[in-house]
């Protein structure tokens, strides 16, 4: 009996042994420390529909190192009590606004402060309320989440800035990120009659990448849990990648997506203005002018090619997001477009933008 009882234990620290290694491979030794530091509060909070978005009445920077030909730059990022970004601390959304920003990176400012976003620059073109509600990392599924979320608000027009990733997005369960494991989050799903719906994040992507990034698992209670976590986001993401959607499921889902953000802003009398915003100055996806229907499409392909061939500048060298001159760029031409199509009639604006 003893002899059996000595070799379940080695059984059992041998397994033990090999568990604890294999965490340690595939939940730290294997994942890349990322150029990136951050200060201040947390930029985002779990969302249990959503999977993350903003966290409210907070105050974050974020620092990047520069890295091969980017130089190292900085940014503040402001929210209002609602989330929105704002120009400085203490802001609380109004009860109105005149018109509702959402989408990803591109239009929510990355490594820019806020009065030199799109958003920003709109309020001052059109002369009105502007709420920037858009997230990096953000689909159209988010996006549309968010405008519901925040119908209340009662905008006169919704402005949803897309790129061409948004297709892959708006299908995948995680949402793009630094680190290769899965940062869940809502996502077109299918059911067996073949329907489309919005389907929940599979896990706290937020909190996974909130503690890997700060190093906070250092204790060996954590260190096990969350090791356990992210073997189970590699899991996630592997099984995302392996399992994306045919392109003609892409486009299906992106149709769906902006029907219901057309729904959504219809029921709160607002119009809907989806503008494509070119990475690296390439045209859009032939599917989205498919998918538009009856919604206005802005696409800004063309002003970016023109004034490369001016001979600007129009992305952040080394990162590939719009620069301070798209930007104004991309406010000059939508401002153009809302007043050349009536989209937007401000009487009295709803509250001082920003």
């Amino acid at each position: 009996m003893k002899k059996v009882g000595k070799t379940f234990l080695l059984v059992l620290a041998s397994t033990a042994a090999s568990l604890f290694v294999g965490i340690a491979v595939a939940a730290y030794l294997t994942v890349p420390r990322i150029p990136l530091i951050s200060e201040g509060d947390g930029l985002l909070v779990f969302d249990p529909e959503i999977g993350a978005r903003a966290n409210p009445s907070s105050h974050a920077k974020r620092i990047y190192p520069a890295v091969r030909d980017r130089q190292t730059f900085a940014f503040d990022i402001y929210t209002d009590d609602r989330g929105a970004r704002v120009d400085g601390p203490g802001r609380k959304s109004p009860e109105q606004i005149d018109i509702m920003v959402v989408g990803d990176s591109f239009t929510w400012g990355y490594a820019l402060a806020n009065e030199e976003t799109y958003a920003r620059h709109l309020a001052r073109e059109l002369d009105a309320s502007v709420s920037n509600f858009a997230m990096a990392a953000y689909g159209t599924t988010q996006s549309l989440q968010i405008l519901r979320r925040n119908a209340d608000l009662a905008p006169k027009l919704v402005v949803y800035g897309i790129i061409a990733h948004h297709l892959e997005r708006n299908v995948s369960p995680c949402l793009p990120s630094y680190y290769p494991f899965c940062f869940s989050a809502s996502h077109v799903a299918w059911n067996e009659a073949g329907q489309a719906s919005i389907a929940l994040p599979r896990s706290n992507g937020v909190q996974r990448f909130q503690r890997h990034l700060a190093g906070d698992f250092l204790d060996p209670v954590t260190w096990l849990t969350h090791g356990i976590d992210v073997v189970r986001g590699r899991l996630e993401y592997g099984l995302a990648t392996y399992a994306t959607p045919a392109d003609e499921q892409k486009e299906e889902a992106l149709a769906y997506l902006l029907r219901e953000m057309q729904r959504s802003a219809d029921q709160i009398g607002a119009k809907l203005l989806v503008v494509y915003l070119p990475t690296n100055y390439y045209s859009a996806p032939a599917a989205l002018p498919r998918v538009m229907g009856d919604i206005d499409l802005l696409d800004l392909t063309e002003a970016f090619q023109r004034e490369r061939d001016r001979g600007a500048n129009l992305y952040i060298v080394g990162d590939g997001h719009p620069n301070r001159a798209a930007h104004e760029l991309m406010s000059e031409e939508i401002a153009r477009y809302v007043r050349d199509k009536g989209l937007l009639v401000v009487t009295n604006s709803r509250r001082e933008p920003g």
